[in-house]
């Protein structure tokens, strides 16, 4: 029990920042981000190990304790919700990077419907407001439906 108690004894500031470095190895090897709080924590608690404080391990202890305890029910609660909602980048759906682009009326539109070139594709499309147009126009998709395109007018 003297070991325990004089090594908790030499905690400073230099050992609470090396237990938050180890905890955010951990974290890097999980990915979870639920190990990222208790190395801030660890980190906060460093400068509570100051001299200058004269803090007993007992005291940084449960400062460490309640941070982490804080700092985990925080991230929880408002920062892994914005992790998961980020915007999708569309980076692996073709039709959602194609909302937006230009595309070319390639014969007139009859009854809202007709083609469009789209890159090197024609695709099928509607206008959005079931209006007719001459071959050449240039449209906007505005959705993808399937293997049909929403369009509308370009810049409206």
């Amino acid at each position: 029990m003297d070991l325990i108690t004089s090594v908790l004894d030499k905690l400073n500031i230099w050992a609470w920042w090396a237990i938050a470095g180890v905890i955010l190895i951990a974290e890097l090897l999980t990915g979870t981000t639920l190990l990222l709080w208790p190395a801030a924590a660890a980190f906060l608690t460093g400068f509570v190990a100051l001299d200058m404080f004269n803090a007993s391990w007992s005291v940084q202890l449960a400062v460490f304790a309640v941070a982490s305890m804080l700092l985990i029910w925080g991230g929880d609660r408002w920062v892994r919700p914005k992790l998961k909602a980020g915007a999708d980048s569309g980076l692996n759906d073709r039709s959602m990077r194609m909302v937006g682009q230009r595309v070319v009326a390639v014969a007139d539109f009859h009854a809202g419907r007709g083609r469009v070139q789209f890159g090197d594709t024609e695709w099928a499309a509607e206008m959005q407001d079931g209006s007719d147009v001459k071959a050449e126009t240039e449209l906007e998709v505005c959705a993808v439906n399937g293997v049909v395109l929403s369009v509308k007018a370009w810049g409206n």
